[in-house]
């Protein structure tokens, strides 16, 4: 296995001289994908994450290349992008999908951009978003070569090779061909990622995504119930470093706080006292990690109060704090039934020696709500924020 500053080395050398406008630097593996490939132009290349890192097999990574060299190229050898074929009816309106959609945005906003600086050469007000293939009004070919050159799909560059005529924009056969086979295989991986990997049951969304220390796990509810324990307690009083050394696995036990339970991904610890709190999966140890709407979360006050000295001390970690304010205020001033994210809605900024400054504003509020906290009523909201996780 390499890392990904090897891969792209690797693929840097098997592109050598190859005439296909690739780019090697931009191929990693993105942080919110669906799926654990790299598609390098129409190739894909399984990433491994190994120790949180993710890595790739060389041989792999060198086929990608070498497949892409083999390709005939031939610069001269145009096609129409438009989805109609001659002898068809046109569509009433352009598709605008996969990376057709992405080239056309490219010159929309690099039309847009061009018209704001130069204004409107037709003398008209011009819409940001073109209805047709050809060159948005204000654009020249320079000029969106000048702007979207190193713009890349799948580690290819486009913009370099389009020829424009009045009406749309050609683009060379082999590119064509590589961009419609990614786009292809990128949907292939795509659904494949809302399969089950126990039952083959497949979901609508990505709910059933779990990050693991080995890449994404796709598990349903009944199969995740099924095959992982939930958290009883087991490690209640057990430091983070006795348990990452000697304990099990937090991949073993199902999510402590979420509804329906995912698999764990890692073990929460209090960072004021080293205690484990409990399994969480990726998503809500990122959560709470940050701070801003971990406390939203059934059951996630009673989660951190797991940490025993927390605990005997009445006290809620130091980043939950304004949090705890911002959740009380949202529910005692908000909007009821509010779903946006509380610091969205709920402003909370301390100041020294005297207090809070707090605005409430929900989405669909007419006005906002400003109040002042002293400091002994933000402690008693505090306190009553624990209280609550203590039953």
């Amino acid at each position: 296995m390499i890392s990904q500053k090897l891969a792209v080395q690797c693929l840097a050398e098997e592109m050598r001289g190859c005439p296909v406008p690739t780019v090697p630097e931009q191929f990693q593996r993105k942080r919110f994908a669906e799926h654990d490939f790299v598609l390098f132009g129409h190739v894909p290349v399984r990433a491994h994450k190994l120790a949180n890192r993710w890595q790739f097999d060389e041989s792999e990574v060198r086929t990608a290349g070498r497949t892409i060299v083999a390709l005939p190229w031939d610069p001269s050898d145009l096609v129409d992008p438009r989805p109609h074929s001659p002898g068809k009816p046109k569509p009433a309106t352009p598709a605008r999908t996969g990376w057709r959609e992405q080239i056309r945005r490219w010159a929309d906003h690099a039309g847009f951009v061009m018209r704001m600086k130069n204004g409107c050469s037709c003398g008209t007000s011009c819409q940001r978003r073109s209805d047709g293939w050809a060159l948005p009004c204000g654009l020249t070919p320079e000029g969106l070569l000048q702007r979207c050159s190193n713009h890349s799909i799948a580690c290819v560059l486009p913009v370099p090779t389009l020829v424009w005529s009045h009406d749309t924009w050609l683009v060379p056969r082999t590119l064509a061909l590589i961009l419609d086979q990614w786009e292809e295989t990128e949907t292939a991986l795509a659904a494949s990622s809302h399969v089950c990997g126990t039952c083959g049951a497949h979901s609508t969304d990505s709910t059933w995504h779990t990050s693991t220390t080995s890449g994404w796990k796709v598990i349903c509810p009944a199969c995740a119930a099924a095959g992982l324990r939930r958290y009883q307690q087991e490690l209640a009083g057990a430091t983070y470093a006795g348990v990452r050394e000697r304990g099990p696995r937090a991949e073993d036990f199902l999510c402590a706080i979420c509804e329906p339970a995912r698999p764990a991904a890692a073990w929460d610890h209090c960072h004021e006292h080293g205690l484990i709190r409990g399994p969480l999966c990726g998503s809500c140890n990122t959560m709470e990690g940050q701070g801003k709407e971990f406390l939203a979360r059934k059951g996630s006050v009673q989660h951190l109060l797991n940490c025993k000295d927390c605990r005997a001390h009445r006290t809620l970690p130091p980043h939950h704090r304004l949090a705890a304010l911002r959740r009380h205020l949202h529910l005692e001033r908000g909007l009821q039934g509010c779903d946006v994210p509380m610091h969205m809605c709920v402003s909370v900024t301390e100041v020294v020696d005297s207090g809070y400054e707090c605005r409430v504003r929900c989405f669909g509020q007419r006005g906002s709500s400003s109040l002042r906290l002293t400091a002994a009523e933000a402690e008693h909201i505090l306190a009553r924020t624990v209280e609550s996780g203590m039953l």
